[in-house]
């Protein structure tokens, strides 16, 4: 009999022993595989992310290349029938500074271009075989974008994408086709960084199932044919946004998880891939801790079952030998790395907890095993959770990942999964119960949606901003043209101002030497009536009053004639400053004409002007323009260059240069700092500020050489060696945006 009842308690303690195995064994699988999806999760959650931000940047950028075509088709347009006048709108189109435009290109309807790049000289050729080209040649009235498929630059081997639209007279007639080309290399830097931080694969596809730029990259990729792969078929079947999983897309040796977003209203599709092995990385090193930490339980476990099963052979030699059993088997528990609670449901009391439960639910052990402690109104949350828990346990044996949400002693709220195994005890049923706190894993997936949100939100802001800034800078960029016309026209009126100045100075002095020689005369030709009248003229007095005669007209004579010379070339100049005009005219005596009118400002003082000029320049431009510009020179000279100085010279030179003329004014005066020297041409920079400098002057001189006259001024000065201004016109000038608004 005692054998038989020695036999039933091993049996029931390898039970236990099994059902606490299974347990463990249970809760770890099942904590691997929960955690194994969440991970997944996670990831294909980053490469929404990911392929949401890589989407708005080809977006952005592809809407910029669009909008660069539509200026381009407007400007195009309006000349649409004069092929030089086309080539010329064209190469107006500053594109040296742009990250991702590589060329401009007009198309005829002959397939025959001409391109303007800062790569390359501009040059001409055919690309009727372009498939984009092709298409709109045969679709004359289509009026989007076509974006081709990519190739490689015939002159440097960059790989780029080709955008093209037709481009319509007044008449909605087909005159030719815009067409740039997007540096594929502008994405593949952003693409590469993103790859290799994320040990990912990122690629831009066309609709139509060509690679654009896959990385890390290869160029092998380039342009490749995918349309048949099964991955690519999903994709021109699937939503604008999702996920698959993939082992071979792409001439790829990894299983993937692929995350892709189709680009807003252009035919292309963000796709963003890693590998299982990667993203399972970390789950993998977690699996491998959780299987060894369990093996470990079990091996613990499996050895104190055995000992305690020495310890029950032993029961009749000692009653202390299975108190020590019970000792080691009560320590099993209570340094359980799980949380665990021994229920009796009939009592509905907790018998027993480990200090893995307490460490959860900040409870003291006395609390908790004290007769008044009632779980429902302590630990759960929801008394509706309790009931139905509280009938599982009553009709099954066990319970797996029953959701609760408990309380612990210091009020917090744990998101558990419960998990019970039933037993017998004293001949009454009890329970094992294992809760897992899962809060921060389900807060980890709240933070994750409201991220997405805020993303969504953040892109929108981001749009309306985007909008708003454009049409700010439009005000803008209106208001800085009318500031800049309103201060050329004061600055004329400042100039006729010098002018009428020049002129009272410069005719004072023959006008008051003819005056002075009039008097003379007049008073002699009295003197003469008078000793006629009285008789007493004499031959020496009318020989005297001959002499005087001949004298003076000779003087008004030649100052009258200076005095008229002064006044045809100050009205000549006069004219050209208070108009802009355009006319033929001869350099050199047009430079003569302005240095005379403000001759004023210096042939009074301690400094003189030279002046070496080529005969023979003719030019058609605009010589108002070309006298504010010397003006200004004359003027800053004596304002700055020979301040503090009781001498100094200036040199005005001109020369022709083939389809150029130079102008160099010159001057051996104080000369300009270089901290000064880069500010010099920016508006509103003046070292005399309130001392009568405005900071307008060069500024103004800056904008008539290169936008009015069509030309490009250079300034070369150092502290002590004076300084040089050099002016580089076309003899013709280029017809001015300015003058024509």
């Amino acid at each position: 009999m005692k054998q038989v009842f020695s036999r039933f308690q091993h049996i029931n303690l390898l039970a236990v022993t099994l059902l606490i195995v299974a347990v463990i064994v249970t809760q770890t699988y099942l904590s691997m595989r929960e955690d194994r999806t969440l991970t997944l999760d996670a990831e294909r959650t980053n490469a929404h992310v990911a392929v949401r931000i890589l989407e708005e940047h080809v977006a952005q950028t592809m809407q910029d290349g669009v909008q660069k075509l539509d200026a381009v088709a407007a400007a195009v347009s309006a000349v649409a029938h004069d092929h030089s006048a086309i080539q010329k709108v064209i190469a107006s189109y500053d594109i040296q500074d742009n990250r991702y435009i590589k060329s401009l290109r007009y198309i005829d309807l002959g397939g025959n271009s001409w391109v303007s790049s800062p790569d390359f000289p501009a040059h001409s050729t055919n690309v009727a075989d372009r498939q984009d080209v092709r298409f709109l040649l045969n679709a004359p009235d289509y009026n989007e974008v076509v974006i081709g498929r990519p190739y490689h630059s015939p002159y440097d081997s960059q790989l780029v994408l080709p955008i093209a639209r037709n481009i319509f007279d007044r008449n909605q007639q087909q005159v030719g086709i815009i067409s740039t080309d997007i540096r594929i290399a502008y994405f593949a830097g952003l693409y590469a960084s993103v790859a290799s931080e994320n040990n990912a694969m990122v690629a831009l596809i066309l609709d139509p199932g060509f690679v654009v730029i896959r990385s890390p990259f290869e160029a092998r990729f380039a342009d490749r044919d995918v349309s048949q792969a099964n991955a690519t078929k999903k994709l021109s079947q699937s939503d604008i946004e999702g996920s698959f999983e993939d082992a071979d897309w792409l001439d790829d040796e990894f299983s993937r998880l692929y995350a892709y977003r189709k680009v807003e209203n252009f035919p292309l599709t963000i796709v963003y891939g890693r590998d299982f092995d990667s993203m399972l990385a970390q789950w993998n090193q977690r699996m491998e801790t959780r299987v060894a930490l369990t093996v470990l339980v079990v091996s613990i476990l499996g050895f104190v079952m055995w000992i305690l099963s020495v310890q029950m052979r032993k029961l009749r030699q000692s009653e202390a030998t299975l108190r020590t059993a019970e000792y080691k088997f009560s320590e099993i528990f209570e340094r359980s790395p799980l949380p665990l609670s021994l229920l009796n449901l009939h009592g509905r009391k907790i018998d027993a907890v480990n200090d893995a439960w307490l460490h959860l639910f900040a409870y003291q052990r006395e609390q908790v095993l004290d007769q008044s402690f009632n779980s429902s109104a302590h630990i759960w949350v929801d008394s509706q959770q309790l009931t139905a828990f509280t009938d599982l346990l009553r009709n099954q044996p066990q319970v797996d990942s029953y959701p609760a949400r408990l309380r612990d002693a210091n009020g917090n709220i744990h998101d558990c999964l419960l998990s019970a195994r039933r037993y017998e005890a004293d001949g009454e049923q009890r329970f094992i119960i294992t809760p897992q706190d899962v809060t921060r894993q389900n807060a980890a997936e709240a933070a994750l949606r409201e991220l997405n949100e805020e993303l969504e939100q953040r892109v929108a802001r981001r749009t309306e901003n985007l909008e708003r800034s454009n049409q700010e800078l439009e005000e803008a960029l209106q208001s800085l043209r009318l500031m800049q016309t309103e201060l050329i026209r004061q600055e004329k009126l400042a100039s006729l101002g010098s002018l009428v100045a020049g002129v009272a100075h410069e005719l004072n002095t023959p006008i008051g030497n003819s005056v002075t020689v009039a008097s003379t005369l007049q008073d002699d030709a009295k003197r003469i009536k008078r000793e006629v009248d009285q008789g007493q003229i004499k031959r020496s007095s009318l020989n005297a009053f001959a002499d005087g005669m001949l004298f003076g007209t000779d003087v008004l004579m030649r100052s009258l004639t200076r005095a008229s010379e002064l006044i045809r070339s100050f009205k000549h100049v006069a004219v050209d400053q208070s108009s802009d005009m355009r006319r033929q005219f001869d350099l050199r005596q047009v430079l003569e004409e302005i240095l005379l009118t403000n001759s004023a400002m210096y042939t009074k003082t301690p400094f003189q002007m030279r002046t070496t000029l080529e005969p023979g320049i003719s030019m058609n431009s605009f010589p108002g323009a070309l006298g504010q510009i010397i003006g200004n020179f004359v003027s800053n000279a004596m304002t700055h260059a020979f301040e503090g100085r009781d001498n100094g010279s200036m040199h005005l030179i001109a020369r022709s240069a083939g389809e150029l003329a130079v102008i160099e004014f010159r001057d051996d005066g104080n000369g300009i700092s270089a901290d000064n020297l880069s500010k010099v041409f920016d508006p509103f920079f003046t070292t005399k500020f309130g001392q009568g400098g405005s900071g307008l002057g060069m500024n103004i001189v800056y904008n008539l050489a290169t936008e009015i006259l069509g030309g490009k001024i250079d300034l070369q000065s150092a502290p002590g060696l004076g300084t040089c201004f050099t002016l580089t016109l076309p003899l013709i000038a280029p017809e001015s945006e300015i003058k024509g608004k």
